[in-house]
């Protein structure tokens, strides 16, 4: 006989129901490179691409592009190019769907952290 025993409870009763809204976020946006990203669109706005890459430690220009094309992909970023100087400059802006989900991603964050807190 075994002395574990297997909760037969519904979720509902094992995880606040407060925090469930975080399963029907987006995961694309779970991502630790990703969070940085789209807070740093957030605060700065059209940042160019060298810059993030210079933003962010550790990160290969080939690993940030993957993760850009997703986020693109997904509609939460818009990526601009243009030649200046002979140069291509690639750029990239939040859109109005990446702002709101992302937003929806830190309040229900912040709710459980501050829950957490409390207990």
């Amino acid at each position: 006989m075994s002395t574990h025993s297997v909760r037969r409870k519904p979720i509902e009763k094992l995880v606040h129901e407060d925090y469930l809204d975080l399963v029907n976020l987006p995961t694309i946006l779970f991502h630790p490179y990703r969070m940085l990203i789209m807070q740093t669109l957030i605060f700065h706005g059209n940042v160019e691409f060298r810059e993030l890459r210079y933003g962010i430690p550790e990160m290969t220009d080939g690993n940030l592009a993957s993760h850009l094309r997703l986020l693109e992909r997904s509609g939460y970023v818009r990526c601009h190019k243009e030649i200046v100087d002979r140069k291509l400059r690639t750029s990239y802006e939040i859109t109005a769907n990446g702002r709101k989900s992302f937003e929806e991603l830190k309040q229900s964050l912040r709710k459980m952290v501050a829950d957490e807190s409390n207990t």
